[in-house]
């Protein structure tokens, strides 16, 4: 038992294999539902920075959108232009002068000059710094402060010439320490040449009031297509251009940029893990849920692999009972129609066959050996009997007993045959050991008996039973002949279908209705010791070999006759081959 219990590992492991599996298919299921919902809420903050980005970017093309209708307003009004082109061609003093000569020359009349212009355009705006005029030789430099506050110290940091080196840049958006430069060429209306610069300095702190308070966390860029850095509300990390797109993780945060403007600048946006929110308790959360999943996986596995145990051992436990012999043991039939209880079933309908086989075979041997007992007994020096009765006929037909010396003939005969062991013979072999018994008994009896035989020749060659036909006659000697008349024997055998049958017909005394009440009963009875070696012998003997169907059927009537009819299968092969056949079955 402890070895069966050791075997029972194959359930640990199949457990093991399934909680294996479990886990393994429930992490899966988790990580790409965690993966899912974490891309989701990814995106929705990704469009939430998206949107402060592209605000930024329009914030600063409305900044440049605002130069540029300045510039046009200077081609506009002739007045201005004409005092620009002065100014691009005169220094300082000159301009004031030409304008003060051009004022007289007007006697008085309102005319509107560049600086007055300049400072007044701007006005609304209040993060412009200053607006400064370059000519295209870089000869003559006109500023015009709209706030000292931020202009002052911004151009002593500088000075005039870093001031027009950032004429040269090619942006027309770029960066000046902490000022944002807006850059727009002025061409000559009738050469359409440049004439010179306009710069537009702005504080670039009207980007970062565009952010919201919710996403300060997040780096915030504006870059020009240089990939300068025009602004920034922390440290930019060093991106690859391969790196610049949306939704790319970088470090602990996600990188998105936004499409390049028209002024040509574009934004790029940092966002930190932390800003991400809701993804730590979604994380928890869907591991809270795994976790119970798996337990839960695991427990059903363990309590289904512990019921189909036990049911495995109890058929463990039936295999040992039958091996140590115990021929009745049974299986319980589970109500659950599946592959166990198909074997028990098929376990305790083997433990039948199994007691029926036994006991067929082992009854067959017991009968065999009562029939043989009472037939054989002289068997002990089988020569020496045959011989002492040869000897004795030998002195009976010398005195001249010839009916003596006939009856022991048949005897000795009849001893022949009961003497060899052979149990499967042909009905020739049988009919002719009746016709032996029949004349030894019509010598006993000193009267004659009719005998008549109706077989085709072929089916004399049939196998059949030994010692079958001779109790049939010893019956008609005993209960159905008459001692007055002559009583007749009828033989008979015929095939129907897969079976045989043999008759034994006689016109005798017939059997009274109690008597064959009780015969019939006694045939039915399995464990009915009456007439052993007459009609239920042969019927038992009969069912044993060769199956429950065949067997032996008697009808009678009082005062006509009774015929006694044997049925066994019918079959083409030898006598061997039918005898190993009728016991494989």
């Amino acid at each position: 038992m402890s070895a069966n219990k050791r075997k029972r590992r194959i359930f640990q492991r199949m457990l093991l294999i399934f909680s294996l599996t479990s886990l393994f298919t429930v992490g899966l299921l988790l990580f790409f539902i965690s993966k899912y919902y974490t891309n989701i809420k990814v995106d929705a903050v990704l469009q939430e920075t998206k949107a402060v980005s592209e605000s930024q970017l329009v914030a600063v093309d409305r900044k440049e959108a605002a130069l540029v209708a300045m510039t046009q307003e200077i081609y506009k009004n002739s007045d201005l232009m004409n005092d620009v082109q002065i100014a691009m061609t005169h220094d300082y003093a000159d301009y004031i002068r030409q304008n003060i000569d051009n004022y007289y020359a007007r006697q008085g009349f309102y005319s509107v000059d560049l600086q007055s212009f300049l400072r007044s355009y701007f006005t609304y705006d209040e993060d412009v710094i200053a607006v400064q005029l370059v000519s295209a030789d870089k000869e003559f430099t006109y500023t015009f402060p709209t706030n000292y506050g931020k202009w002052q110290p911004f151009f002593e940091k500088y000075g005039e010439k870093k001031l027009l080196q950032s004429i040269s840049r090619k942006e027309n958006v770029f960066r000046l320490g902490e000022s944002l430069v807006f850059k727009q060429v002025i061409n000559d209306p009738s050469t359409l040449q440049p004439l010179g610069t306009v710069l537009m300095y702005t504080d670039p702190g009207f980007l970062g009031d565009l952010i919201p308070s919710t996403k300060s966390a997040s780096t915030f860029a504006v870059l020009n297509r240089e990939k300068a850095t025009l602004y920034s509300n922390h440290a930019l990390p060093d991106i690859t251009s391969e790196n610049m797109e949306n939704g790319y993780r970088h470090g602990s945060g996600y990188i998105q940029t936004t499409e390049e403007q028209a002024s040509g600048v574009f934004g790029q946006v940092v966002i930190p893990e932390s800003q991400i929110g809701g993804i730590p308790v979604l994380q928890w959360t869907l591991f809270g849920v795994g976790v119970g999943l798996v337990l839960i996986s695991i427990a059903v596995n363990f309590f289904i692999s512990r019921r189909y145990s036990n049911r495995i051992q109890v058929i463990i436990d039936g295999m040992d009972q039958m091996e140590k012999g115990e021929l009745h043991a049974k299986l319980p039939v589970d109500e659950r129609e599946d592959e166990l209880t198909l074997i028990s079933q098929s376990f305790n309908k083997m433990g039948d066959s199994l007691n029926d086989y036994i006991k067929q075979v082992y009854t067959l041997e017991i009968e065999e050996q009562k029939a043989q007992l009472k037939a054989l007994q002289g068997q002990v020096e089988p020569h020496f009997l045959y011989n002492s009765l040869e000897a004795i006929r030998m002195h009976a037909r010398l005195e001249g007993a010839k009916v003596t010396s006939n009856m022991i003939y048949h005897l000795s005969t009849l001893l022949r045959y009961t003497a060899d062991n052979i149990e499967m013979v042909t009905l020739a072999d049988e009919v002719n050991y009746v016709r032996q018994y029949l004349q030894f008994m019509e010598l006993r009896y000193q009267q004659e008996v009719p005998f008549f035989l109706e077989v085709e020749e072929p089916l004399l060659e049939h196998p059949f039973l030994k010692f079958t036909l001779q109790p049939l006659v010893e019956n008609f000697f005993k209960y159905a002949r008459h001692e007055e008349k002559r009583t007749s024997l009828t033989f008979s055998a015929k095939r129907v279908g897969g079976v045989l049958e043999v008759r034994m017909r006689d016109d005798g005394l017939g059997i009274t209705d109690d008597k064959m009440r009780q015969i019939q009963s006694d045939l039915a009875d399995e464990k009915s010791e009456q007439g052993r070696i007459g009609l239920v012998n042969i019927h038992r003997r009969i069912q044993l070999y060769f199956g429950e169907q065949y067997g032996l059927a008697i009808t009678s009537i009082e005062g006509q006759g009774t015929e006694v009819t044997l049925r066994v299968p019918y079959t083409s092969q030898g006598r061997k081959n039918y005898v190993e056949n009728a016991f494989s079955r």
